[in-house]
């Protein structure tokens, strides 16, 4: 429908803005991308349509001329009119305006010229269900996509199992003439879990999704998929309120250079890590929005009907389900660097996700951290960690029991954990943690002695195979190769700034392993000379290399003496091979022909962020991360005026 009338020349607000940026510094002369809402009043009432140096881009479609709308239990899709809006610091901002009993706000920030936050607020003056969408008509030519790839029909794309589409980050884009446009959601954890996301190709449209008001339907995890436990929820497509609650939904509008899809999915991360100010480099872009993806409500009830304790968890991929390991719940919640969210998935945690592989140890050097931060801790359940890893421990080593309701008696010991282990071994991996969970104990004031802690690192140490040169896997499988063994002793030096090993035996292993690594990293399990174990396909656990592993072999190498040069050098590296498929740190990668397997934007990756922040502290090093500065220069991207940006010369890595 033709304008009835501009509320502002969209011209003079343009010039504006662009000299208010200038100003503040945020953007460079060399900027060709902007992207700045313009209102307009029709006689269907106030419209928000999004031009770039004036042309258009999206447009809000007429049934939501605001860009909002509405259901409501029983009632169809209803736009919401919304008039009159202010612009308090220069932003714009709608209503309030009244739904029913829902009283609606909605406000738009230019975040930097090519980056729009908008943000709908509701609040509820008693009980209520509802959903929202925020539908955006695409006003330019291109392709359209998803963050896996293009599309071409029509696609709901979901983020909790169940839905036949699923897809990690929550962003939908068209990409054309060398730049793309996209609209991204906030995290799915925000939103009750409830967020969605939709491509329409035929009728140029994408569009966000804060419930989408389906009737309940059953989202189940119980034996034998899970070993022991069963997570259950009766999910549906309605945000819920109480009397006096409010909620916020916050979607982002972005644009920027893209030669391809791969850089239409880093500027997708650099649009979020710009919003939320993670942006220091693509690489912590990376990662910290993979721990905001992966951030989920705690819902799922147990085999009895009754709610865990914990109002967030962190889940490793949206096809794990409800469930939160110790290991990725730690890792992911110190990448997303939130003490409310970190506190609450550590509450998330009970007993039987902690009886097996290296979740205890994991346990007990979490709640170190969460008592430095002045958080409570579940005194209970750290002795009972405690009493478990000391029952289970022989003249200072650890030898973990078999998981109950495993497939396998020798199975699930370690978190890499296709290997069958007698049950009188002692996998190495889990050594290196159970060392740190001796000192963890010892700072949360438990019943242990320097003595017991020495011994569990002598134990750790007799492990090396000095023959061989390298760590072994555990300590009756001597010669098989493991990059697993030294994450543990990464994690100790980074919370309790101690050695675990010598210099010698780290730097032995560490040659050793450059000497027999493929094109495509450390293999978590190898024979001697690196080659695959028999029947071993080169991914996942069966030879695969795992980012974390590789990259905590290269900060404990550099914690013992490797140049720092030399292991900046062997990071990028190892992260290039990563990010070369996907933007994205990956469950694992094929060590034959280095493709991603497994979940994409996998958790306990983003913990590198801050594995690596800390490390570099102990060591002294200050200023930009060297490495995140060569990733940048790799994929194109520039910081400019305190934001990340793709540059017109974009690559892939």
């Amino acid at each position: 429908m033709k304008p009835h009338r501009l509320r502002r020349c969209p011209d003079a607000l343009n010039i504006v803005l662009w000299i208010a940026w200038m100003c503040l510094g945020i953007e460079s002369r060399t900027q060709s991308t902007t992207l700045m809402p313009v209102v307009l009043e029709t006689p269907s009432g106030t419209r928000v349509e999004y031009r770039s140096e004036g042309r258009l881009v999206f447009r809000s479609p007429e049934e939501a001329p605001a860009g909002v709308q509405l259901k409501l239990p029983g009632r169809d899709w209803t736009m919401v009119r919304f008039q009159n809006p202010s612009r308090p610091d220069g932003n714009l901002e709608f209503g309030p305006v009244s739904f029913g009993d829902l009283t609606l706000r909605w406000r738009l920030v230019q975040r930097t010229p090519s980056l729009i936050e908008r943000t709908l607020e509701v609040r509820a003056s008693t009980a209520q269900r509802f959903a929202a969408a925020f539908p955006l008509d695409v006003a330019v030519q291109g392709q359209f996509a998803s963050f896996s790839g293009a599309q071409t029909v029509r696609t709901v794309f979901d983020t909790v199992r169940g839905a036949p589409k699923l897809e990690t980050f929550p962003v939908v884009m068209v990409r054309g003439e060398n730049q793309v446009i996209g609209l991204a959601a906030d995290s799915p954890g925000l939103w009750e879990n409830r967020c969605l996301v939709l491509v329409d190709p035929p009728i140029r449209r994408l569009s966000v999704f804060a419930g989408d008001g389906r009737d309940p339907y059953p989202l189940i995890i119980k034996p034998p998929e899970d070993a022991r436990d069963t997570y259950q929820y009766p999910m549906d497509g309605w945000q819920a309120l109480g009397a006096g609650e409010t909620r916020r939904f916050t979607t982002w509008m972005f644009m920027s250079p893209a030669r391809n899809h791969y850089d239409a999915q880093v500027a997708s991360h650099l649009a979020v890590a710009n919003a939320k100010g993670w942006n220091s480099s693509t690489l912590e872009a990376i990662l910290r929005n993979t721990s905001l993806y992966l951030l989920r409500r705690n819902l799922a009830l147990d085999a009895n009907q009754q709610p865990r304790d914990g109002r967030y968890i962190f889940i490793s991929g949206p096809g794990y389900g409800w469930k939160q390991w110790v290991t990725d719940g730690f890792y992911t919640a110190m990448g997303l660097d939130d003490p409310e969210k970190t506190i609450e998935s550590n509450r998330a945690v009970f007993w039987t996700r902690m009886d097996y592989e290296d979740n205890a140890q994991y346990y007990l050097i979490w709640a170190v951290l969460m008592k430095r931060a002045g958080g409570d801790v579940n005194d209970a359940l750290v002795r009972k960690a405690y009493g478990f890893i000391r029952h289970h421990e022989t003249n200072g080593l650890y030898v973990p029991p078999p998981l109950p309701g495993s497939p396998s008696a020798k199975g699930w010991k370690t978190y890499h954990d296709v290997l069958e282990y007698d049950h009188d071994d002692s996998p190495t991996s889990n050594q290196g943690f159970h060392c740190g969970a001796l000192l963890a104990a010892k700072e949360l004031g438990l019943d242990v002695s320097d003595l017991d802690i020495e011994k569990s690192i002598q134990g750790y140490r007799a492990l090396f195979n000095r023959e061989r040169g390298f760590m072994p896997t555990s300590r009756k499988k001597r010669d098989i190769l493991g990059q697993d063994t030294l994450y543990g002793a990464t994690l100790t030096y980074a919370v309790f700034g101690q050695k675990l090993l010598t210099d010698e035996q780290v730097l032995t292993h560490h040659r050793t392993s450059e000497r027999v690594k493929t094109p495509f990293g450390l293999r978590v399990i190898s024979q001697a000379d690196g080659s695959l174990l028999p029947g071993h396909s080169g991914v996942y656990c069966y030879g695969g290399s795992w980012f974390l592993n590789d990259a905590a072999n290269y900060l404990l190498a550099g914690v013992h003496g490797l140049p720092i040069a030399e292991v900046d050098a062997l990071l990028t590296e190892r992260i290039a091979r990563e990010i070369a498929q996907v933007p994205a740190f990956n469950e694992s990668i094929s060590t034959v022909d280095g493709h991603p397997h497994g979940h994409i934007l996998y958790s306990w990756n983003s913990g590198f962020w801050w594995l690596r922040r800390e490390i570099r502290r102990r060591l002294g090093e200050v200023g930009d991360d060297p490495v995140g500065q060569a990733i940048d220069r790799k994929l194109g991207v520039n910081r400019e005026g305190g934001n990340l940006r793709l540059s017109g010369n974009v690559r892939s890595p």
